[in-house]
């Protein structure tokens, strides 16, 4: 599985996640490791968040999604905000309560 591919100018991020240790229980620490991930594969591709088109954010539990949304709107870009939809679903693994897919521009 890739977490990117890039076709064109356009970069597609899937399954951006923590990475379930334990250190990363609350959905705040997993959200910043896992925006922490996507900073990373952008840059390595010579993109940023300044550069996102959309995101979709899967949560295990709706009743999290206060706190997701701080942690997310603390990351985010208020000058670039994406397209962005946030859905309640199960995830790979029971430690995970966030998961992000991306498109990019670069």
């Amino acid at each position: 599985m890739s977490k990117m591919v890039r076709a064109g100018n356009l970069l597609f991020l899937a399954g951006q996640t923590s990475s379930g240790a334990p250190e990363a229980h609350t959905i705040e620490e997993q959200v910043t490791e896992a925006l922490g991930r996507i900073d990373a594969l952008l840059e390595h591709a010579g993109s940023s968040k300044q550069h996102l088109l959309s995101v979709t954010i899967y949560l295990k539990d709706m009743a999290l999604f206060d706190r997701m949304n701080v942690a997310w709107q603390n990351w985010v870009d208020p000058q670039h905000l994406p397209v962005r939809c946030t859905v309640q679903a199960t995830l790979g693994l029971p430690e995970l309560l966030v998961e992000f897919s991306v498109t990019a521009a670069t």
